[in-house]
């Protein structure tokens, strides 16, 4: 009976990719509440309101995705962590140039590459 290659969990990873999602949603939600929100992002056709939301919804996956790659088997680590490269550039290109989106984008593409090479 052939067994499934198990490793350690890569806390490392999970721990980037998780502060970046949280990083990432509070920078989101404290756009509006700075002012910059009432501008719109240069250069984006969908409009500041789906770039926005596409943000956030983007932080938001990335905080449950970083739950689901905390998981000793390969395999699994290895898909949550794809999904989370995804999202991660889908918010980095989504964040403009504003703090702690940048940031927290940044660390959960510093997270996520960590779990695809673990």
């Amino acid at each position: 009976m052939a067994t499934r290659a198990r490793s350690e969990k890569p806390t490392q990873a999970f721990a980037f990719v998780l502060v970046g999602g949280i990083l990432g949603v509070l920078g989101s939600l404290l756009l509006p509440f700075i002012g910059i929100g009432l501008n719109p992002i240069p250069g984006y056709s969908i409009g500041f309101a789906g770039a926005f939301w596409l943000a956030i919804v983007s932080a938001v996956v990335l905080v449950i995705v970083a739950v689901a790659m905390h998981h000793p088997h390969k395999t699994t680590v290895h898909i949550w962590s794809t999904v989370a490269l995804i999202f991660s550039i889908l918010g980095l290109a989504n964040s403009g140039s504003y703090g702690l989106m940048i940031i927290g984008f940044g660390l959960a593409l510093i997270g996520s590459i960590m779990g695809i090479t673990h």
